[in-house]
């Protein structure tokens, strides 16, 4: 029998409807290593009323969780849930709506310059920090892709046989009208650098002044950006890189069918606190 308020399934409540980020939305998810999920797939299944079809396919990222597996719109029922997780052995994890992470909460990066033991930062709003390398231990890197939908109308003339007959050549063409709906993608390239008793500091491909990098300047924004990100890697050798949010599949397999890209922050906060976790960092 299929639990009460159970979202496993792609017909699972979708939080905001569209209006925004992650909206008010409670998610349970879970962590488990690379190759464990099948062992894992009946508990997951028995716990949330699904079919282990479902559970599975929660569990497929060969990377290991985290993955989202419930989501709801209020808080008694996410307890619930969690309560049953932690009767089938799962540790579960439960971020509320507060929990997750917006750029009011992040340091927003405009103008940087690259020092030899760490990196001064300039805000869009004009603060200043200095993080030094060392002090770095989680890089997150993703994708945001925000699709925009609208109706596009085309007109155009095109030569008509009969017009040109009945007109007796006066008339050869006749206007045709188009309707359709044209979907573009906006791509937004970005990373976080996490460090404790500091916000994340959070640098975007298409929002960054690059002068500072002087003879290494690049001719394209996307050639500067991964001379950025190959160049803070080299100097953070002790920090965990992680970029599976920098593609669809990746964001796919932690946010599953009831999520969407709009809800990417929940997927950053998610596998920030995971990754952040002090038996992660060791790893």
């Amino acid at each position: 029998m299929r639990r009460a308020g159970a979202r496993l399934s792609p017909a699972s409540l979708d939080p905001d409807g569209g209006s925004g980020q992650s909206g008010a939305v409670y998610v349970i998810a879970i962590h488990y290593a690379p190759g464990a999920g099948e062992a894992l797939a009946a508990p997951l299944a028995e716990a949330l009323g699904g079919t282990l079809y479902e559970a599975r396919a929660r569990l497929g990222d060969p990377e290991g969780g985290p993955a989202v597996v419930a989501t709801y719109g209020e808080i008694e029922p996410a307890w619930a849930c969690t309560g049953r997780l932690r009767a089938n052995g799962f540790a579960p994890i439960l971020i509320t709506p507060e929990e997750v992470e917006s750029n009011a909460s992040r340091f927003v990066v405009r103008a940087f310059t690259l020092g030899g033991e760490g990196l001064t930062a300039v805000s869009r709003r004009g603060e200043t920090t200095e993080v030094a390398y060392r002090e770095i231990d989680l890089f997150l890197k993703a994708t945001r892709i925000d699709e925009h939908t609208e109706v596009k109308t085309t007109e155009q003339r095109k030569f008509s046989a009969g017009r040109a007959l009945l007109s007796g050549g006066l008339m050869l063409t006749k206007k045709t009208r188009k309707v359709e709906q044209v979907t573009t993608e906006e791509r937004d390239d970005f990373f976080q650098l996490y460090s404790d008793g500091r916000p994340p500091v959070v640098f975007h491909a298409s929002g960054l002044n690059y002068q500072s990098l002087g003879p290494a300047l690049q001719p394209s924004v996307a050639a500067n950006f991964s001379r950025l990100v190959e160049t803070l890697r080299q100097s953070t050798p002790q920090a965990r890189f992680d970029e599976r949010l920098a593609n669809r599949a990746g964001r796919a397999r932690i946010l599953g069918p009831s999520l969407k890209d709009r809800h990417l922050d929940v997927a950053v906060s998610l596998l920030a606190r995971v990754l952040r976790a002090p038996g992660a960092r060791t790893q």
